[in-house]
């Protein structure tokens, strides 16, 4: 199956908006955002959206979920440089940031529907 841009673009973007509002309610209730405990959670909560935003672009095989994953980094990347660098200017060098998009890339793949082909 081809990839479905508009879908990938559009739930890439989706993606960003619902960890930045997660962030921002961390920010807006005090909670340290910079802590390892902090992070954590924020990976946590990445990899079960982009799970469950998986289920609605249905991927069809393991190539197809990496490339949903890969678009919806591509998005996450160009809006983190355009809005998130500016507050938080030090994002770029930290290892969760990119532990977050490595697993945006590999989460895809569990939604891949099982072959029930049996021989």
């Amino acid at each position: 199956m081809k990839l479905n841009w508009k879908k990938g673009i559009g739930f890439g973007v989706l993606l960003w908006i619902i960890v930045f509002v997660i962030i921002c309610i961390f920010v807006a209730y005090k909670i340290p955002t910079e802590s390892s405990l902090a992070q954590i959670i924020f990976i946590l909560l990445s990899a079960i959206v982009v799970f469950i935003l998986t289920g609605f672009v249905k991927p069809v095989n393991t190539l197809e979920a990496v490339k949903y994953g890969l678009v919806w980094v591509v998005a996450g990347i160009i809006l983190d440089l355009l809005i998130s660098q500016r507050f938080a200017p030090g994002m770029f060098s930290s290892v969760y940031y990119w532990i977050s998009y490595a697993l945006v890339v590999v989460v895809p793949i569990l939604r891949v529907k099982k072959s029930t082909n049996q021989m």
